[in-house]
């Protein structure tokens, strides 16, 4: 009887070791094909860092200084009085495309860190987002502008999945605690991320919740039960910028806000964008051709891509000055027009027969 325990025992302790032992070889060749993969894949993604095209125009002409925004003093000296004092204030920038609402509102940033008694650190962060693209999950397993909790039903495994604890994270508005926050086309947010938006402005802080949350477990790390019972930090000054009219952003964002107006580009200003922007890139233009492109770009981002369009169809006949035809044909293979304009000698060109020179030989 003996026996036959003893053969039945080293049999299971056969099998058992067995099964060890592959379990084992088959986490090792997992292993090995995660970092095989881990490998190929790194050195993919630094292949493709090393890939540089050049810098867009857009980029190359953007304004370094608030004097470089042009046509829209009054708006900047708004905005400096809103934000670089010692007691800033939230700010809603109405305006067009391409007034320069963004680039006022970042070097507004720079100044107010610099100005003396702002609030405003050294390294405060000027935290950008879009309106049109801050989506949201109903069942708050993310939500990129607030903030969201991770609970262990949706994050899956891990070290806190496994251990069934819920895990907090950031949004935009706890990113940007200390510093400004700045929402491209704020009249496109969903009115339940404006509702919450407004409550964190009320309340600088963003309250999180999680049905797996207990103040009594003790698994549940300390610094995140401080976060479900003190909230996350968002100490922020909101700027948000729209093309939209102000009967159409909400009554209860723009009580909280000074209202600041931006206005269209006339064409004497777009003429002095297309001056700036020719000098910052060394590119030589007649004035008609400056003439032109402000008669018909909307507004200064307008007329920088006209200008791009002309200075590589310049280039490409080896040729180093924009001229008056390069313009009129620029705007004709755009659609921008088919209509007549007058010349510096007053006469009549009619655009839409307008064709690109021909490359010198």
């Amino acid at each position: 009887m003996n026996g036959v325990i003893m053969i039945t025992q080293f049999f299971f302790t056969i099998v058992i070791g067995l099964y060890f032992l592959s379990k084992f070889k088959s986490e090792q060749s997992d292993e090995k094909a995660i970092k095989e993969h881990s490998k190929t894949e790194a050195e993919h993604f630094n292949a493709m860092r090393r890939i540089h095209l050049s810098e867009p125009i857009t980029e190359e002409v953007r304004p370094q200084n608030m004097n470089e925004v042009i046509g829209q003093d009054d708006g900047i000296k708004a905005l400096r009085a809103c934000l670089c004092g010692s007691d800033p204030q939230h700010v809603i920038i109405y305006g067009p495309p391409g007034v320069g609402k963004t680039a006022a509102a970042r070097l507004a940033m720079e100044y107010a860190k610099k100005s003396d008694g702002t609030p405003f650190k050294h390294n405060a962060k000027f935290v950008e987002v879009d309106a049109t693209i801050m989506r949201y999950d109903e069942r708050s397993i993310a939500d990129p502008l607030i903030g969201s909790v991770h609970d262990p039903i949706y994050q899956g495994s891990g070290v806190y999945g496994c251990a069934g604890i819920p895990q907090p994270k950031e949004g935009a508005v706890t990113k940007a605690h200390g510093g400004i926050l700045f929402i491209d086309e704020i009249g496109e947010l969903p009115n339940c991320q404006m509702n919450k938006l407004l409550k964190v402005l009320e309340d600088r802080k963003v309250i999180l919740e999680s049905a797996y949350y207990s103040k009594n477990d003790k698994k549940i790390p300390t610094y995140i039960h401080d976060i479900f019972k003190n909230g996350l930090p968002a100490d922020f000054k909101l700027v948000g910028a729209t093309t939209k009219k102000p009967e159409d952003i909400p009554e209860a964002l723009r009580s909280r806000c000074v209202e600041i107006y931006f206005n269209p580009l006339t064409k004497e200003h777009i003429e002095t964008i297309i001056r700036n922007a020719c000098k910052r890139m060394g590119i030589d233009i007649e004035d008609g051709a400056v003439n032109l492109f402000s008669m018909y770009a909307k507004n200064g981002r307008d007329a920088v891509k006209l200008l791009q369009l002309s200075k590589n169809t310049v280039y490409l006949d080896r040729r180093y000055r924009i001229d008056t035809q390069d313009a009129a044909w620029a705007l004709n293979a755009c659609r921008y027009t088919k209509g007549m304009y007058f010349d510096d000698k007053e006469k009549i060109i009619d655009i839409s027969v307008i064709k690109p020179k021909e490359k010198n030989s």
